[in-house]
C-alpha cells in the first residue's frame, strides 16, 4: 500500500501550463496498454471538448511503450499530462496519482481500453450538476453491456453481493472504471487513500458514504475489450481482502491541514474563504464558522496556502487547523452549496 501524500509519480510530458482550471480533468491509468490506447485515444478526442478538458494519462511502469503512444495520441491537446510511476503499482496507485496531479472544477476517471463508450462522458459529467459523485454502473436501467463473459459476469455480481454487505454501499456496480467528482470532493476523498488494487473504487465510494455524499448512479454502454488485465479469480480474492481492510483503516487517516474563520457568520465566512482558494480545494460551514481545507497536498504546501490566505484577508483571523476524515464524519460540516 502507499500513500497519496508519498506516490512518486514523474510527469514526463505536459503542455504549456494554463492558468485557467479545466472544466474537466480525466484521468486514464494505463498498464501496458500501448495497443489499447492507440485504438482508445482517438475515439475519446472525438467527443471531448479540448480547450476545455485535461487529459491526464497515468502510466502505471508499463513497459510495452504506453508512454510514448500516449505523448505521440495526445501531441496536439493543448491540456495534457502524462505522468509515469517508477514502478507497477496498480489501478488504485494510478488513479489516485492522477488526482492528485488534476486540477480541473471537475475530476473523472476512465479505463485505457475505452470499453465504456467515452461518448456517456456527457452523461456522467451532466450527473454532478444534482449530485457531487456520478458513478457509472453496468448494472443501472438503461445500461447495454455487450460481450462480456460468463465468469466476469458472475464476478461483477458476487463481489457486489460482498461489497453491499461488507461496507453497505447503495448500488449493485462498484468496479466500473467511469467515475466523475466535482474537483474538490475528489482531491478529499482521495486524500490518503491507500488501496492501490482493482478494489480502490471501493474504498473511495466507502468515504463519500461515511460523509453523506450522494452518489448518483448513471448508465453505461459498455463492450468488453480483448486484452484485458483482469484476472477474475486472483483479483477478486485480492479486491475481497483489500475491501475487509476498509473497515479498520480510521485510525491511520492521513490529516488534512486547512484554516478555519470563525469570526463571521458560516455563509460569508465560505464565500470568502471560496474567494481565495483553488476550484479544487474543499469549503465547508458549520454553525461556528467556515473552514476551508487542502486535501491531496503535502504539509509544507498546504502550510504556504495558510500563509497566503492570511495575507488575502488581514481583516479577520485565520486557524491553521488539522483534521481527519473522521472528524468530518462525525461533526456538523456542510459542504459549501459552490462545490456540492
Amino acid at each position: 500500500m502507499t500513500s497519496t501524500l508519498t506516490l512518486d509519480a514523474r510527469r514526463v510530458d505536459q503542455a504549456s501550463p494554463d492558468p485557467t482550471p479545466p472544466r474537466l480533468s480525466l484521468v486514464v491509468p494505463a498498464y501496458n496498454e500501448a495497443t489499447r490506447l492507440a485504438r482508445g485515444i482517438p475515439k475519446l478526442l472525438e467527443v471531448i471538448p479540448r480547450d476545455e478538458t485535461e487529459i491526464i494519462v497515468v502510466d502505471d511502469g508499463s513497459t510495452d511503450g504506453t508512454a510514448e503512444v500516449a505523448r505521440r495520441h495526445l501531441a496536439d491537446v493543448p491540456r495534457r499530462v502524462l505522468l509515469r510511476l517508477p514502478k507497477n503499482s496498480g489501478k488504485g496507485a494510478a488513479v489516485r496519482a492522477g488526482v492528485v496531479e488534476a486540477s480541473g472544477e471537475i475530476i473523472a476517471y476512465m479505463d485505457a481500453d475505452m470499453a465504456t463508450d467515452p461518448g456517456d462522458l456527457i452523461n456522467l459529467v451532466g450527473a454532478l450538476r444534482a449530485s457531487p459523485v456520478a458513478v457509472g454502473s453496468r448494472a443501472a436501467a438503461g445500461s447495454v453491456v455487450e460481450d462480456k463473459s460468463p465468469l466476469r459476469t458472475l464476478m461483477t455480481r458476487t463481489f457486489g453481493l460482498l461489497v453491499a454487505s461488507a461496507v453497505d454501499l447503495p448500488m449493485r456496480d462498484t468496479q466500473c472504471g467511469f467515475k466523475a467528482f466535482h474537483g474538490s470532493v475528489a482531491k478529499l476523498l482521495f486524500h490518503g487513500t491507500r488501496v492501490d488494487s482493482f478494489a480502490f473504487d471501493v474504498e473511495v465510494l466507502t468515504r463519500a458514504a461515511r460523509l453523506g455524499l450522494h452518489m448518483e448512479e448513471v448508465p453505461v454502454r459498455w463492450t468488453e475489450v480483448a486484452g484485458s488485465k483482469v484476472r477474475v479469480v486472483r483479483h477478486s480474492l485480492e479486491m475481497l481482502i483489500d475491501v475487509g481492510k476498509t473497515r479498520w483503516r480510521r485510525a491511520c487517516e492521513s490529516p488534512i491541514h486547512g484554516v478555519a474563520l470563525t469570526d463571521t457568520n458560516p455563509w460569508e465566512g465560505a464565500q470568502l474563504l471560496r474567494s481565495c482558494v483553488r476550484p479544487v480545494d474543499t469549503v465547508l460551514s458549520w454553525e461556528g464558522g467556515a473552514l476551508a481545507l487542502f486535501p491531496c497536498v503535502p504539509p509544507t504546501v498546504a502550510s504556504h496556502l495558510v500563509r497566503r490566505m492570511a495575507r488575502q484577508v488581514e481583516s479577520h483571523r485565520l486557524q491553521h487547523v488539522v483534521l481527519t476524515l473522521e472528524t468530518l464524519e462525525r461533526s456538523d460540516f456542510r459542504f459549501d452549496k459552490a462545490i456540492a
